[in-house]
This record gives C-alpha cells, sequence and structure tokens, in this order.
C-alpha cells in the first residue's frame, strides 16, 4: 500500500488527549498483540490508543456494553496527556483519504485485518500515528488517535512520552456517558 501523499494532520504537542484505562497501568501502553484497530502487527512497533475528549475514550473502553459494573469504572482512571512535540498523523477523516481507496469502514470494520495493514504501511510512510472516527460513536463525531512507537510500554524516564495527570473516573464523565449514549452504571451491591 502506497501512502505517499495521504492526506495528514498535525498533531500539536500541547493538545490534551485522553485515556481511560486500568489505575495498575502506564497510560502509555503500545499495543502490538493485534487485538487493537491499528496495531502494526508483523513489526516491532505498537499503536497507543488515545482520544481527543473524555467522552471518546469512555466509549473506547466500554463499547457497546451499556451496563457497567460499578467496579470495571472504579478500577480505571482519565489520564490527560500531551506528547510534547508535533506528530505527523495519517488522517483517516480527511474526505481526500478516498483517492487512497480508504472510507469510514477503515476505522469501524469489524474484521481489524486492513486496519492493521494500514498501520504497517502508514508506519512505512514515516507517520507518527492515525487518526480516525472512533467506530462506537454512530454519529461518527468523536476523533480517536493510534500513536506509534515501540511495542510495550515506555521506560518510566522515558521523555519521549511526558507522564499526564491522572485522576480518578470523573462523575461528569460518568453523566455525559449516561446522558449521550445511555450508559448506565451499576452500583455495587
Amino acid at each position: 500500500m502506497n501512502l505517499e501523499g495521504f492526506p495528514y494532520r498535525t498533531l500539536r504537542g500541547d493538545r490534551p488527549l485522553y485515556r481511560l484505562h486500568r489505575a495498575a497501568r502506564e497510560p502509555w501502553w503500545f499495543s502490538a498483540d493485534g487485538n487493537g484497530r491499528f496495531d502494526p502487527v508483523g513489526t516491532n512497533a505498537g499503536a497507543c490508543y488515545v482520544a481527543y475528549e473524555p467522552l471518546c475514550a469512555w466509549i473506547e473502553v466500554f463499547r457497546k456494553a451499556m451496563v457497567i459494573a460499578e467496579a470495571d469504572v472504579s478500577a480505571r482512571i482519565l489520564t490527560e496527556l500531551r506528547t510534547g512535540r508535533d506528530l505527523r498523523l495519517a488522517d483517516l477523516v480527511s474526505r481526500r483519504a478516498l483517492g487512497f481507496g480508504v472510507t469510514a469502514s477503515l476505522g469501524a470494520d469489524e474484521d481489524y485485518g486492513r486496519s492493521h495493514e494500514f498501520a504497517v504501511a502508514a508506519i512505512a510512510a514515516g507517520f507518527d500515528g492515525v487518526r480516525y472516527r472512533t467506530r462506537h460513536d454512530p454519529a461518527l463525531r468523536l476523533t480517536s488517535v493510534a500513536l506509534f512507537a515501540p511495542a510495550g510500554a515506555p521506560g518510566p524516564t522515558d521523555p519521549t512520552w511526558p507522564p499526564g495527570v491522572s485522576v480518578p473516573t470523573p462523575d461528569e464523565l460518568i453523566e455525559d456517558a449516561a446522558r449521550t449514549f445511555g450508559y448506565r452504571v451499576l452500583p455495587a451491591p
């Protein structure tokens, strides 16, 4: 897949990004096992999935599970991250991506095979990640980003991926998810 001239978007280093993750884990994790949409399978790289807003991070975690145990929510924290440097993202949201045969299905298809192939091609073309619409938002208004780096977690002193600011999952986020999508969090018995 040749991505020469593919549309791109610059992710500014000071832009806040959000990740909802288990409290026991670090926020920067670069998945390479094929379970993530844009995991660059077969390379030494992985993808870290972040969102432009907290609500997007929520639906990327809970997806179609509309009734969630309070314990599952309280086991997670919301981390606001910044990359600290500008990154070049392959922009699947651009209408010009259609000229490369890319449609919204690349970010929404249940089969990740084409998405994995695209990630590998994006890395080969020098992209730092992929910008795409969040599949579990039926309105396709929320935007996610898959950032590329060596697979796994960066070292604790790696300046390439600065630490973020983490908070327990905010009540406002839980309420927003309920109001916008209909999620329900069941209190512990």
